[in-house]
């Protein structure tokens, strides 16, 4: 069993309001008494509680994360990881904000940063129209988007940290051109996220510069998970005119097109080929392996907090940051 402030303060015989001075550095306490109350922490094992400390006048460094705005749970996990590795080296906390409500995500925020409970804040995505990043930047508070800000005022004054969408996603789509399929389908994610609008717009700019006609009922809604991109694809390969191949814009879609395809009773890529987006692990297990866009997550959260961490310390680091991506050839797609 853990001990706790009462269990410091009988050892080192003070009172509890004692140990609370000295551990939040309170300058009026005797360096003897000091020293007997450090003894007794350090015998006990004590570990404060932070967020108590903060209410005693101490320090309780944390930044908050918005953690619900993405429309991929596999993207958010990995996102977290490296978000939390930097912040634990500078000996920072995480607050998550997982608010689905936008005008409660907003209110979470405020709540935070009003108190002085965070010091930063991180968007793990940006909506097209994004009200709690307009606050933020009205309010002048340290924060970084992972994604692209659309208001083009803002996107000149917020700090963001991406990949090029548009491009990477076209390299995608021409990669099926060239394999001669002139009906690609596209199954997207909901399209009031900046990052679901630039994947979609790089599908639609490679069939325009190939000159090849949008058919837009080949352009499916596929959702928040598996099973609606399951059930769009379903949809797309039971019309008359189905598509020969699919762009998904992440690997989660992919994986639900790949069940309905097989329940089909089709073959990848004999029948049909499919791309996903992203480079998640299951895309390497799936059968055949997927054909993809490898993005670099964990960095993308890496990057993100040492930005932040440069802002909360009065430093001025690039308002946008692009990083790499790397088009992956597996075996799920074919020439016609």
């Amino acid at each position: 069993m853990s001990s706790n402030i009462k269990d410091v303060a009988k050892l080192a015989n003070v009172s509890i309001s004692t140990v609370s001075r000295v551990i939040n550095n309170a300058p009026n306490v005797q360096p003897e008494t000091r020293e007997k109350v450090m003894a007794a922490v350090k015998k006990l094992n004590f570990k404060p509680n932070r967020i108590a400390q903060s209410l005693g006048g101490g320090s309780f460094n944390s930044i908050g994360v918005v953690s619900a705005r993405s429309s991929n749970q596999a993207f958010v996990p990995l996102a977290l990881q490296s978000i939390s590795e930097v912040a634990d080296k500078k000996g920072y906390e995480i607050i998550l904000n997982n608010s689905t409500d936008e005008l409660k995500e907003i209110e979470k925020c405020l709540s935070m940063i009003n108190s002085k409970v965070i010091q930063g804040l991180i968007l793990l995505s940006s909506k097209v129209n994004d009200l709690l990043i307009e606050k933020l930047y009205e309010i002048n508070f340290p924060f970084v988007v992972m994604g692209k800000v659309s208001n083009d005022y803002l996107a000149k004054r917020v700090y963001t940290v991406d990949t090029d969408n548009v491009a990477d996603c076209k390299e995608a789509v021409n990669y099926l051109i060239e394999c001669n399929h002139k009906r690609i389908a596209c199954i997207h994610a909901p399209l009031n996220y900046v990052v679901s609008k630039e994947r979609l717009d790089g599908y639609i700019e490679a069939h325009k510069e190939a000159l090849l006609p949008v058919d837009y009922s080949l352009i499916a809604n596929g959702g928040y998970d598996i099973n609606e991109a399951y059930e769009a694809t379903l949809k797309l390969l039971k019309s008359p005119n189905p598509p020969t191949a699919i762009f998904a814009t992440d690997d989660i879609k992919a994986v639900g097109a790949y069940k309905a395809i097989l329940e089909l009773g089709l073959k990848i890529p004999e029948d049909i080929s499919i791309i996903g987006h992203n480079n998640y692990d299951i895309s390497q297990i799936t059968t055949p392996p997927l054909t993809t866009i490898d993005v670099p997550i964990l960095q993308l959260g890496k990057v993100t907090t040492e930005i932040l961490f440069n802002l909360i310390e009065g430093k001025i680091p690039p308002v946008r940051t692009l990083l790499d991506t790397k088009f992956i050839v597996r075996g799920s797609c074919r020439k016609l």
